[in-house]
């Protein structure tokens, strides 16, 4: 998002991809880290960035809501 911000453009874009819950070495509190997610999504919101994600967890309805509202496609069966 650094990147993107410092980027002059009509529309911005920030594709995630992810196959899990937000984690950190040091935080072991789901909540606190799925907020601390939320909370980065919208301050890319106020600087223009349109965050959108991808997730490849089967159970990520029970979250990825939480993070990126309705901006979300869960993939959840991967097959060649």
């Amino acid at each position: 998002a650094h990147y993107l911000a410092a980027r002059k453009a009509d529309k911005k874009l920030l594709l995630i991809l992810t196959d899990g819950q937000p984690s950190d070495v040091d935080a072991q509190d789901e909540r606190r880290l799925i907020e601390d997610a939320r909370q980065a999504v919208k301050e890319m919101d106020q600087e223009g960035i349109f965050a959108y994600c991808i997730s490849l967890d089967p159970k990520a309805d029970d979250y990825v809501t939480d993070i990126f509202g309705r901006q979300y496609t869960v993939i959840d069966n991967i097959q060649r």
